[in-house]
């Protein structure tokens, strides 16, 4: 886990945490081990303390107790079941007030990355798609002017994330694309009720896609009681 550039900025060390936490280097459960990082990194313990505290109101580390230090949070089936529960009720309502605030420029980005996602799922080119998905979801959360609904949206697109270590599926962009259409069309259209309900069935579809995916036991707890 190399850190390059200037090598002391919390923010550059948060990234590559955050980062190899995502990529599943960090695995669910493992410590986080500061002293360890500082060697390794060639940094003061100061920014990685800084980064694992932002990662902590992330929900992506946690401190069970002052004793047992940091650790990467443990995935559960459950929890994961809580993660997408939360993120249909938020994109559906980012999705509904969007629909009655979003500008002409806004749809015209929503719809640029959309085409950028369709092209690249049609000439074969998979390696921008995930991050054109996240920028475009993020697109529908900043169109209704409401920071705080951009933060909350920002925060369970990397729990989603980063249970997807744990999910062995191809993920389905064709059908990603479409949903796409129908919650930009609704936009387009202005109907409130109509791009929630398309935004709710889009989580809900791919929750679906996720369960139905094999489920690494040794990164998430399958337990769903």
């Amino acid at each position: 886990m190399a850190l390059a550039g200037f090598q002391t900025k919390a923010d550059l060390v948060y990234e590559r945490l955050r980062d190899a936490i995502l990529s599943g280097e960090l695995r669910p459960g493992e410590r986080v081990n500061i002293d360890a990082l500082s060697r390794e990194l060639g940094i003061s313990k100061i920014p990685l303390r800084e980064a694992v505290q932002r990662l902590t109101s992330q929900g992506l580390v946690v401190q069970p107790n002052p004793h047992a230090g940091a650790q990467v949070a443990p995935l559960s089936l459950r929890e994961m079941r809580g993660v997408y529960l939360a993120r249909g009720a938020l994109e559906g309502l980012a999705a509904r007030v969007a629909a009655t605030s979003v500008s002409d420029a806004e749809l015209a980005d929503l719809q640029e990355l959309h085409e950028q996602m369709r092209q690249r799922f049609t000439t074969g080119d998979h390696r921008e798609l995930s991050a054109l998905n996240r920028r475009f979801h993020a697109g529908i959360a900043d169109a209704t002017h409401y920071a705080t609904l951009r933060e909350l949206t920002d925060l369970t697109l990397l729990r989603v994330q980063h249970y997807r270590v744990g999910v062995r599926v191809e993920p389905a962009w064709g059908q990603v694309i479409t949903e796409h259409s129908a919650i930009l069309d609704a936009l387009r259209r202005r109907d409130a009720d109509r791009a929630e309900r398309a935004a709710r069935d889009h989580v809900e579809w791919q929750l679906g896609v996720e369960l139905r995916a094999t489920l690494d036991p040794s990164l998430i707890d399958l337990d769903d009681d």
